[in-house]
Parts: C-alpha cells; structure tokens; sequence
C-alpha cells in the first residue's frame, strides 16, 4: 500500500507525548511490512539540523489575503520519506505548541496552514497515495478539505486524547477560506467555535482511538468531553486499536540508560538497578518493596488520588520514588509529603529520560492511577522491566493490565475501579502483600514480562483497516 501519516510530532524528530512514539513507530513499522509509505511533519526549529534532506520544491497557501510560501523538505528513506513542510514564521519558534505561558495564540493558523501546506506536498510530488493516516487535532481539517476538493484519497483519523481537541475562533474560517457551509452542528461547529478535531471525526473515512476500551468511553457523557454524541452517530467507523511498544527502545536487556541489564531468566540481576538508584539518589532502599512513578503530574494521570492515598501508605515498610513536572499544585504537594516523610518518598520534580529508565529498571512496582488513559506506554514498559503495575481501570490500561487473583494466580498487575485515593491505598496495600510472599510476586512478574505488546499486531489490524478505507467508494 501507499500510505502517508501526518502527524504534529515524530520520534526521533519532536516528541512531546505518545503521540509522536506512535507516528514514528509506525512509519518504521509500516515501511518494515513493505508498504510504501511517508511520514508528513512540520519543519520545526529542532529539526533544522537533520541531515539528508532535498528541497522538492515550493507551495503557496492563501492565508487571508496573503500567499503564505512554504519548502517541501525531503529526507528519502528506504521504501518512503519524511516530508517536512518549511514556514519559518509558523515552525521556526523554540517550542512545538507554546511556551510555559500558553499556547502560541495563532496555532489555528498554523496548524490550518499545515494540513493544506500536505495536500499541496502530495499533489506536487504526485504521491497518489492510498490512505492517509491522520493523528490529533493539528491535522483534523485535512479531511474537510478532502471533501471540499474532491481529492480522491481515503482518510483514517486517530484520536490520541479527547481532551485536546483544537477549538478555535470562527474567524478560522475565513482566514483560511473554509466555506461557511461546514460550519454546522454536523459538521466542524462546536459551541460556537471551530473544533479542528470534531473535524476529523466528522469527515474521515474512519475514525480509531488508541484502545478497544477508549473507543466505547469516549461515547459517553463522563469521557466524551463534549464529543460523545458525534462519537456514537459515527459508531460504526470508530475503532479501537491498541497502540504498542518499541522494544529496541524499551527493553532492559539492551538498554544502555539502566545500571545492569537483564532478562527473566537473570532476574536476580535487576537487583542492582535498585541499588544503584538508591546510590546516585542517596536514598535507601535496601531490601523494601520500590513503588516506582514516571509521570506527567497532573488531574488525568490521578497525582490527586495518589497524593491522598501516600498519606497513609508511607506509614508501610515502603519506598517510593516519583519523577515528572506538571501542575504546580500538584508538584508543591509531592514535594510536601516528601518534606514529611524524607525517608519514604523521593520528589523528583523534573524531566529527565534517562533517569525515567532506571526507575523503570529498579522499581518493583509501577504506579499509573490514571483517571481516563487513552492508552498508556508505562505500564507496557513497566510490564518489559519487570516492574509490576497498580493501575486503575479505564482506557488502555484496563486493555493491557489483568487484576491479579489470589485465588487463581493468574494476572499481570493490580487493579482497582473506583476513583478515590481510599481504592487506590487497598490496592498498594494488596501490591505491598504480594511482594512480602516471593512465589506470589515472582508469578505476577514473570507473567509481566512474558507478554508481548510489540507493534506488529496493532499494524496488522491498522494495514486490514487500510484496505477497507481504500476499497470505499
């Protein structure tokens, strides 16, 4: 197949969030399976100095009253390309989205400017692709404009997170000379504003989320933030499929970021990741259960419910280490019990990639009490690193994680439904048990890391999807 994946960020191009792991994974993945295929991106600031590119030519885009031009950048790859789109006003700035005061206030127009910019791109260089594979807001108008021109090219939108959903002022529209005939409760009209992603919903072919359980929570009032309805009208073309892991980045026997490397089989030597974390963070872990968690800290990842939850459980023979910057409320609060409890719990209020692996490496048990999770990469590479999750049940996370039954022993984690730190304290109670009987700890994390959520299943069933969109009339 001839496939094109447009997304607003890419590994190893610019990452924010999961969203640019999955574009890029699957850029690799597709080319892998032998299918043509080209990974559309803007040309950021922290991308100029990649190497190996071609200028394929210029496009113009009509932005109001001005012609905004633009460089197609070229970086051929074996069976495919990335294609950057170059607009240095748009893309030249020192961040992706915004800066810590905000998003940047023209992202409509840059975005808007974006996804015509690739419609452009792919009629210059005469692609004659089969599908494109659209991700997130930033380029949900794409299959409006698909459907205004006439363009014959199937479309497949995925919806990463719900919650960002690129809502805009009307005047958009004009700015970018959308017919005013789309702007409808039907079409890209939501509440008044424009919505770059009910877009997307509306007009693609089909529309995928990143779990089988995200798809059907997403339909409903509590997780629809808003777009339940336009969600259920369009049922029939919402799927879910699970996102998976790149394990040549995520795998503790050859990652070069932990302190020892390790398989199942030499288990024992996973120990010394725990040891030398406690070494370089001078904290003593010894021979305690380590609660690990690397996190963004805000609402939706359940820093509030957990915060709650650690006032009692760090009365436990327990250590917990947690890294990731956020909300401020919640980074004050963390730093807080760490103050009151300096033997227990260790803050790391920053972003640090490396450090994030050996937490993984050392960490007997992963925390992700997550409010709503579209997906989840943590507990996947948690599950890789032998690190056993306590998750709570929503999105992918209910996809990827089984509750361990005492009664069976079967289960790869714990789980637990309600949302309340009072739910998630039994569970890391539950968890602090199991560790204190090594048959029953060592069953689960053996479970754990035998399971298998590389991205060669997802891709199948993205390639079989591909093929029903392409058959459309």
């Amino acid at each position: 197949m001839r496939i094109g994946i447009v997304a607003s960020e890419a590994v190893p191009f610019a990452k924010t969030g999961g969203l640019a792991d999955v574009a890029g994974t699957l850029f690799k993945v597709f080319r892998e399976m032998g299918n043509e295929t080209y990974l559309f991106l803007p040309f950021y600031k922290t991308v100029k100095n990649v190497g190996n590119t071609r200028n394929a030519g210029t496009i113009s885009v009509k932005i109001g009253s001005q012609d905004m031009e633009g460089n197609i950048i070229v970086q051929d790859e074996e069976n495919g390309a990335v294609i950057f789109i170059e607009q240095d006003y748009y893309f030249n700035r020192d961040n992706l989205y915004g800066t810590k005061e905000g998003d940047y206030p023209d992202n409509a127009e840059r975005f808007g400017f974006f996804d015509i910019a690739v419609l452009k791109a792919i009629e210059k260089l005469n692609l004659n692709l089969d599908v494109l594979h659209l991700n997130d807001w930033q380029s949900g108008l794409i299959p409006l404009f698909i459907k205004d021109s006439g363009m014959k090219i199937g479309t497949l939108f995925t919806i990463h997170n719900l919650g960002y959903q690129g809502n805009f002022e009307q005047g958009i529209l004009d700015l970018l000379h959308i017919n005013r005939k789309y702007f409808t409760m039907e079409g890209c009209e939501f509440y008044g504003n424009v919505s770059f992603l009910k877009s997307g919903i509306v007009y693609s072919d089909y529309i995928s989320t990143v779990s089988p359980t995200y798809a059907k929570e997403i339909q409903t009032p509590e997780y629809g933030v808003g777009m339940d309805g336009i969600l259920r009208k369009r049922k029939d073309r919402l799927i879910g499929i699970l996102n998976g892991i790149d394990y040549s980045a995520w795998n503790p026997s050859t990652d070069g970021m932990i302190y020892q490397n390790y398989t199942l089989s030499e288990i024992t030597k996973k120990k010394i990741n725990k040891e030398k974390l406690a070494e370089e963070l001078k904290f003593e872990i010894s021979d305690k259960p380590l609660f690990g968690m690397v996190s963004r800290l805000a609402g939706q990842k359940g820093v509030d419910i957990l915060t709650d939850a650690l006032k009692d459980f760090l009365k436990e023979d327990v250590k917990v280490v947690i890294l990731g910057t956020g909300e401020k409320a919640l980074e004050d609060a963390l730093t807080e019990l760490s103050a009151l409890y300096p033997d227990k719990l260790k803050a790391l209020i920053k972003f640090d990639n490396t450090l994030a692996h050996k937490i993984y490496a050392a960490s007997d048990f992963f925390m992700m009490p997550s409010k709503y999770e579209p997906c989840g990469l943590g507990q996947l590479i948690a599950l890789k690193y032998g690190a056993v999750p306590v998750v709570r049940e929503t999105g992918g996370l209910k996809d990827t994680i089984d509750n361990y039954n005492e009664y069976t022993h079967c289960g790869n984690g714990f789980s637990f439904e309600e949302y309340s730190g009072k739910a998630l304290l039994e569970t890391l109670k539950k968890a602090n048990n199991a560790y204190r009987d090594r048959k029953v700890y060592d069953s689960i994390q053996t479970i754990g890391m035998l399971c298998d959520f590389s991205w060669g299943r997802s891709a199948e069933t993205y390639l079989k999807l591909f093929e029903k969109i392409k058959a459309l009339p």
